[in-house]
């Protein structure tokens, strides 16, 4: 559960949480075209001192720079306000001191602290973000956790060498190689194929993979698979979005690759509607023969 160490107003804060996380009124709040008017309201009220919330989320302190409500949402979101939180738990309930975890897809860097502070200073974090403004804010967030164990990088993973557009989303983490928001709010961005990176820059071969590239989820598992078909990968966390996905691609082929890697128990978390989580893992048969 998310627990805000220093933030002001908290009656009203309380108060805003329960009713723009509750579904029937949400769903009210975006058809009266208030949910704008009501999120800048609601950062206005709680923006935090100096830029700052510390927080405390499954045991671990960390600290991290909200700049605008999208921020301060997603943080809530991975604290217990939505549905994150389960996943998140349950990934840093598989971390082991000493893990390699590459977060592919990193945003501003919720997931890459928590893991870095999860596998203690002997792991180590491998962390990839091709938006300008979010690689800069997930600089700023790992130098505020003056943390020494995660390596970054500023490009986008995927199945082939090049520069594309990464089409920029109107909220935190919406961005995508795939989908067009505006075809005129775009930046153009290096994409290379995970397995390239892994022998180029001499990576450690990670134990767990989470993924959240927002429609590149084939992509990305097919341009790391030698990385992910190693039997020191035991664990891939990916964010499936059906409605981003290329066109003729499907999730079903998303699966089917993770299991050609050897993941052969995938399990789904819905995130909403139409989103949701799977966690692949490779379980070792325990039959013994007779």
């Amino acid at each position: 559960m998310l627990k805000v160490i220093k933030i002001a107003n908290k009656n009203m804060f309380n108060f805003l949480k329960k009713i723009s996380y509750h579904p029937l009124i949400s769903r009210l709040i975006w058809r009266l075209g208030l949910a704008n008017s009501l999120r800048k309201f609601y950062y206005l009220l709680n923006r935090p001192s100096k830029g700052i919330i510390s927080v405390e989320l499954f045991g671990i302190n960390a600290d991290f720079y909200i700049r605008t409500s999208w921020e301060l949402r997603s943080l809530e979101v991975a604290g217990g306000l939505g549905h994150e939180q389960h996943i998140l738990e349950l990934l840093i309930s598989k971390v082991r001191p000493g893990d390699v975890i590459y977060d592919i897809g990193s945003n501003f860097g919720i997931y890459t602290i928590l893991l870095a502070k999860a596998v203690s200073p002997n792991g180590i974090v491998i962390a990839v973000e091709p938006e300008n403004r979010r690689y800069k804010h997930l600089q700023d967030n790992l130098k505020l956790n003056a943390l020494t164990n995660v390596r970054s990088f500023k490009l986008a993973l995927g199945d082939k060498e090049g520069e594309v557009k990464l089409f920029l989303g109107q909220v935190t983490g919406a961005s995508s190689l795939v989908k067009s928001w505006n075809e005129d709010n775009y930046q153009v961005v290096k994409v290379m194929e995970g397995d390239r990176l892994v022998k180029r820059e001499n990576l450690p071969l990670p134990r767990i993979v989470k993924i959240d590239v927002e429609g590149s989820e084939y992509a990305v598992i097919y341009g790391l698979k030698e990385t992910l078909m190693n039997s020191a990968c035991e664990l891939v966390c990916c964010e499936i979005h059906p409605q981003l996905l290329p066109a003729g691609l499907q999730p079903k082929q998303i699966f089917d690759k993770l299991k050609s890697c050897g993941f052969n128990q995938i399990n789904i978390y819905h995130r909403g509607t139409t989103e949701y989580h799977i966690l692949a893992q490779k379980i070792k048969s325990t039959a013994k023969n007779d």
